[in-house]
């Protein structure tokens, strides 16, 4: 079955693709973002050079369109409004999943560094794992808040926002506008829900156009990545809706024109996995006495907290069950590929991932569901969490 040595030879053939600090990189824009808005930290040379292409300008507007990576980009006619102003290409964290990128923007850190690891994240002070962005426990369904889980405890890293110079607004969906996540993503800046594309659009161009000192914007828009998981990503409806966001970020652009400079970047990129793809892992005899708690990730990364005698054995079962489709590595083996960050894990993220963790080798994604009937991770169409390039590579558009 493969290994860290499958691994790393599917990196030297970028069949997988490494998170690199060494190459522009998502932390390395949210770094330039926050320098551009006042906030005072160290860059690396890529978020210096990102600061440079930026250039200076009274009012910034950065739009995350989740989900659309380089392989979204590349399906648009060349002379459509992403395509035209797209600057570079670079790579997003891992998982490639937005609870851990959108957390890497807010806080220009990484993984490694913030701690949140995945869709599932295990938290220690309720034994069990939430579903972060929802803020709910996995297995129940339960409201955190209710719990008592602090988020000051769950997010103990504070958003780089909350020191921005500049007047700040962070628009997004009405749904999520007052959420937990959404609240400490936010850094304290005021937010604007809204009902459609269009109508953000109009928000952000007459604030623009009206703002009488500079100004910070955050767009975020989740349709494109919304509808992938439901239908795959060639369907019809995805494709419209990358239009149509395309349509509205150029309608965008002219309105404000010189007064402001726009960035486009996306959380991660998208693949498909057919029926046969998809996995459930189920609690059984055989894998449940190897594990501690219950494991926690993604669709395509599973932390699997083995007890320290019990690693040979997970593996032999991922490898009868699985093949190819999955490696498990040790986590030691996972810090020294710096795939969660160049730093080695800050106490925090320790807590929280497993002793082993399981990498899809392409497509395949795996859930794991304690109760009866399907979860509703393993009945999309579309995933993302993943190594492969599809997933990685994002794209850094700056007009």
């Amino acid at each position: 079955m493969p290994g860290v040595e499958a691994l790393i030879e599917a990196f030297a053939d970028r069949i997988l693709l490494r998170p690199r600090h060494d190459l522009p990189n998502l932390v390395d824009l949210a770094g330039a973002v926050a320098r551009l808005c006042g906030v005072d930290l160290k860059l690396t040379g890529h978020a210096e050079d990102m600061v440079e292409a930026i250039g200076a300008a009274d009012h910034l507007v950065l739009t995350l369109a989740d989900g659309v990576g380089m392989n979204m980009v590349e399906t648009l006619p060349e002379d459509s409004f992403l395509p035209t102003h797209l600057h570079s290409d670079m790579l997003t964290v891992f998982p490639s999943t937005t609870s851990v990128a959108l957390t890497s923007l807010t806080t220009a850190q990484w993984p490694a560094e913030h701690g949140v690891m995945g869709w599932w994240t295990y938290l220690p002070e309720m034994n069990g794992v939430a579903t972060i962005l929802q803020y709910t426990d996995r297995g129940t369904g339960a409201d955190l808040m209710k719990r008592g889980i602090d988020p000051e405890r769950t997010f103990p890293v504070k958003s780089a926002w909350s020191r921005m110079t500049r007047d700040g607004l962070v628009v997004v969906p009405e749904r999520i506008k007052d959420s937990v996540y959404s609240n400490y993503f936010n850094g304290g800046l005021k937010s604007f829900g809204y009902k459609s594309l269009s109508e953000a659009v109009n928000v952000v161009s007459e604030r623009v156009l009206n703002a009488s000192e500079p100004t910070f914007t955050y767009l975020y828009v989740p349709r494109v990545d919304s509808l992938a998981h439901l239908h795959g990503m060639a369907r019809p409806e995805v494709l419209q809706a990358l239009v149509e966001l395309d349509n509205e970020l150029s309608r965008l652009h002219s309105a404000i024109g010189d007064k402001g400079r726009m960035v486009v970047t996306a959380d991660h990129g998208l693949l498909d996995a057919t029926a046969a793809q998809r996995h459930t892992l189920r609690p059984n005899r055989e894998i449940q006495p190897l594990m501690i708690s219950p494991p926690s990730g993604d669709a395509r990364v599973m932390y699997l907290p083995t007890w320290s005698w019990a690693g040979d054995r997970m593996r032999r079962y991922f490898d009868r069950r699985f093949g190819e489709r999955f490696a498990v590595i040790d986590l030691e083996e996972a810090i020294k590929l710096e795939m969660l960050g160049p730093e080695p894990p800050s106490d925090v993220a320790m807590q929280r991932l497993g002793n082993q963790i399981a990498i899809s080798t392409g497509p395949d994604m795996l859930e794991y569901n304690a109760a009866r009937g399907p979860g509703r991770m393993v009945q999309l169409n579309c995933h993302h969490s993943g190594l492969t390039p599809e997933e990685m590579r994002i794209p850094f558009i700056v007009a």
